[in-house]
Formats: structure tokens, C-alpha cells, sequence
């Protein structure tokens, strides 16, 4: 007998479904393929349960990203306020929503979808730092996930204090899980795996990343225009702030062989300009070839290219505030690396003192 086919589910308006290994995934995508392409918002899960009934978490997170009206959202409820901070079809996002960062933007729609399907029809006066609590501990698996959407609730219930919404923030009381660091740094004989077994666009993307120690948000759409007279600038998108960049010799020479077959850097195989989903779906199938061929790349990530460059620049002396001038980073973030380093040669300066005394 033959296997009963799957219903087809209808999805709503600019949502897109992709299979991988037999796994749907969805996500909104406003006028995708086109110059008025809005952000890819990744969506959590189907739109339907097991059971076939709707999905409220997914619903809300579509919502979140959509600004669609929900019928639901009364007043003074955490849908009504979702509205009013990142905007509806009717009425504009605030100001304060519309100057986040692109990036912050998405990583809030999914945290904010996840809050919407959990309390999203109640009052937002009812929440107490009890109910953060327990969102938080029930994504103890995702910790970056947990501190992302504490930090989102938290930036919402900060919004609403002075308009009315309510009197505190429950938030205050809930400490974020402790901030590990959760990329480690590629060490030269990974790099050279890479550059040994990847393919020439990727191994041009490691490059890119290393010797400018910029996230992937800021190197995907770099322009060959960037990069003038031996410097290359940027202009981050997560801080807005701009860094003037020295090529370093080896970049140099990785730029000069590359074609240049677009007015980005990075391309993929037929010349056109990567999407992020794109990149990271190539990159992927890369990492996986190489950690197969070598063993060198395992429980390494693209953004520990970042923190490559960090320690490299670090470990050749230099100092604080010139590698901030390099990768744009905070103060305390480049500290925090520095102090690694440093309990490092603290740590082999004292075995060699203790060998040396028996």
C-alpha cells in the first residue's frame, strides 16, 4: 500500500520553507531575490504540531517578524506591546526599535517570538522576575539563546516603563548564565589545514576574516571600492562605528589573485554576492570535508576567526588599544583575551621556575 503523502501547508505571506537531511526549516523573508529585500528572521519549528493544530510559538514568531495585527492583541497584553515597540500594519515601530542594528533586530524577532507564544496574550503588568526565571532555565541548553532573549525582554520592559505599561523590570532580578566564551580561536595548524583542503572561495573568506578580525555581518558585504591605497574600511554593521584597516602582506597577496568578478569581494562560484544563509550552508559542508580529512577543525566556528586575530595581534605585542583600532571591539572585550594570554605565559613561566628549582 502506498504511504500517504504529507499535506502541503500553506504558508502565509513571505515565509519560505527549505529541506535539509530531511528537516524543514522556515523563515520570513520579505521580497527575497529582490533590491527590496527585507531581513531573513528565522523561524522556530512548523507552522503546525504533530497533532496538526497551529503552532502558537511559530504563529508568534511570524507575527513578531511580520508586523502582522493579531485580532488577539488587547490591550495592555504582551502582544499589544510587541506592537507598539517594533511597529504593525497600522502604526509605525518606534524609534527606539528602528535604531537597533539589523543584526540585534533579527536575533530580538526570534527571542521576541518565543515570548509571544509563551505569554503573549497576557498582561505585561502580571509578569514577575519568578516567570523570567523560569523562560530562562527552560532554555538552559542555549545559554547564548537564554541571555539573548533576557536581554530582549529586558530592553522591551525598559521601553514600556516610562509609557505607562508598568512600574519596573522584573528583568533586573534574573542574572544572564555566566558568559562563556563559546568560540575557540583557530590555531595555525587548522588555518593551514584550511588553507590546504577548502575550496579557494572559502579559503578567501578565511582569509578576509583573519586578517581583519571582522564578524561575517561586516565582511560579506565588503566591496573591492572598501579597500584603497593598502587599507581596507569598514563600516560595522552591529556598532555602526568605521575602522581603517592595514592589509596585511599575506592578505595582499590573497586579494591580488582573487578575480574580481563583482563589485563584493566575496562571491560565490558563479560571481554573484553571498547571502548569509548561503555562505553559512557552503561554509558548513566545508568545515565537515575538512574536520574528515584532517581532524584539525573540529569544534571550530567561522567567528573564531575573530578571536584568531585578537590573539595573533596580542601575542605579537600589541597593545590594547591598537587592537581595538583593528577589529572595532570593546575595551573590556579585548581585556578579557589579553588576560587569557596572560595567565597563559604567567602559568609556563611558573612550571619553568619550578623545574629549574628541582
Amino acid at each position: 500500500m502506498p504511504r500517504p503523502r504529507k499535506a502541503r501547508i500553506k504558508l502565509p505571506p513571505h515565509v519560505h520553507m527549505t529541506l535539509s537531511r530531511g528537516r524543514e526549516y522556515f523563515a520570513y523573508h520579505p521580497f527575497r531575490g529582490t533590491r527590496n529585500a527585507g531581513p531573513r528572521v528565522k523561524l522556530p519549528g512548523c507552522p503546525t504540531l504533530p497533532s496538526g493544530e497551529p503552532n502558537p510559538e511559530w504563529w508568534a514568531a511570524y507575527r513578531a517578524a511580520s508586523g502582522t495585527i493579531s485580532p488577539s492583541a488587547r490591550a495592555g497584553t504582551f502582544r499589544a506591546l510587541v506592537e507598539a515597540w517594533t511597529g504593525a500594519e497600522n502604526r509605525p515601530a518606534s524609534p527606539e526599535w528602528e535604531a537597533l542594528s539589523a543584526n540585534t533586530r533579527r536575533n530580538y524577532q526570534t527571542a521576541l517570538g518565543r515570548i509571544l507564544g509563551a505569554w503573549g496574550d497576557l498582561p505585561v503588568r502580571g509578569l514577575e522576575p519568578r516567570h523570567v526565571l523560569e523562560m530562562r532555565d527552560a532554555m538552559r541548553e542555549t545559554p547564548q539563546a537564554a541571555n539573548t532573549l533576557r536581554t530582549a525582554l529586558s530592553s522591551i520592559l525598559a521601553w514600556s516603563i516610562p509609557r505607562g505599561w508598568r512600574s519596573d523590570n522584573p528583568c533586573e532580578h534574573v542574572k544572564p548564565f555566566p558568559a562563556g566564551e563559546p568560540w575557540a580561536a583557530w590555531s595555525w595548524e587548522a588555518i593551514e589545514a584550511w588553507r590546504e583542503h577548502a575550496v579557494p572561495a572559502m579559503v578567501e573568506a578565511m582569509s578576509l576574516a583573519l586578517y581583519t578580525g571582522q564578524r561575517r555581518s561586516d565582511l560579506l558585504p565588503m566591496k573591492w571600492s572598501d579597500v584603497d591605497q593598502g587599507v581596507i574600511k569598514v563600516t560595522q554593521e552591529k556598532t555602526g562605528g568605521q575602522v581603517w584597516i592595514p592589509l596585511h602582506r599575506d592578505l595582499r597577496d590573497v586579494l591580488a589573485g582573487m578575480e574580481r568578478r563583482s563589485t563584493r569581494i566575496l562571491t560565490g562560484d558563479r560571481g554573484r554576492p553571498w547571502t548569509d544563509e548561503g555562505f553559512k550552508t557552503v561554509w558548513g559542508r566545508q568545515m565537515d570535508a575538512v574536520e574528515l580529512m584532517t581532524g584539525a577543525c573540529h569544534g571550530l566556528v567561522f567567528h573564531g576567526l575573530r578571536k584568531s586575530a585578537v590573539c595573533f595581534l596580542l601575542e605579537a605585542g600589541c597593545t590594547v588599544q591598537e587592537v581595538m583600532a583593528v577589529t572595532g571591539q570593546s575595551r573590556d572585550m579585548v581585556d578579557h583575551y589579553a588576560a587569557d594570554l596572560n595567565r597563559q605565559r604567567l602559568a609556563q613561566q611558573a612550571i619553568a621556575k619550578w623545574e629549574n628549582r628541582t
